[in-house]
């Protein structure tokens, strides 16, 4: 006679935290939800928990990908510079005369650290330091020499561009990030030098056209 009772289903074998594939949320929608949590929040009052939460999955699946918080702001950080790099490469690559192209990378800039509030917080905690083990090398000195590239494509000539000096690229690339930085991160110095100014988005018109201006001026013979 058949057994008539009911048989349970084999228990699938994962290691923990190991997501299977009815729970299987990728990486970048992990990156997403602590990229949109940063918006309002310092990456110091996030919490495992807060972002596995917002993205709707087990923390342990956090712990499976990044293996800390540390390493998943560190993903973070690296997933916007590569953003931010790969629209300048576009960019870089579009026919317009040197001062468009100087200024429109100045714009993605510009742009970026405004829709990402703690951007530079976070590359300055998660790439720009803690450089200890041979992984946090590797992605410094990727995000760093792609930055760079960009800089140096500026400087190659172009048909109709005027003739330029013999600039160091890298010295042009730590004056980018910095008139960059500098005039998103210091809004509340902003508010006082230029009181009785309310109108932001023209501030931030004319102080591009000066900022273009200056590094146009510094690098034309």
């Amino acid at each position: 006679m058949p057994d008539p009772s009911p048989r349970k289903k084999p228990r699938i074998k994962r290691s923990a935290g190991h997501p299977t594939e009815r729970t299987m949320v990728g990486k970048a929608a992990i990156i997403d939800a602590v990229i949109a949590l940063m918006k309002t929040k310092t990456p110091q009052e996030l919490s495992v928990l807060e972002i596995a939460t917002a993205a709707g999955v087990d923390p342990a699946l956090i712990r499976y990908y990044f293996t800390n918080k540390q390493g998943l702001m560190r993903a973070a950080a690296t997933h916007i510079m590569d953003q931010l790099q790969a629209r300048s490469q576009v960019m870089l690559g579009q026919d317009a005369p040197l001062e468009a192209r100087i200024r429109k990378r100045l714009v993605l800039l510009i742009e970026a650290l405004k829709d990402n509030p703690r951007f530079l917080q976070l590359v300055l905690n998660e790439i720009y330091s803690h450089v200890d083990t041979p992984e946090r090398i590797d992605t410094l000195q990727g995000v760093a020499l792609r930055g760079l590239a960009l800089s140096e494509a500026l400087l190659v000539g172009r048909d109709g561009d005027p003739q330029l000096d013999a600039i160091d690229p890298r010295f042009l690339h730590v004056a980018f990030l910095g008139l960059c930085t500098f005039f998103v991160d210091a809004q509340p110095m902003l508010k006082v030098l230029f009181n009785g100014e309310p109108d932001a988005e023209d501030l931030t018109g004319r102080y591009l056209d000066f900022a273009t201006r200056l590094i146009l001026h510094g690098i034309v013979k």
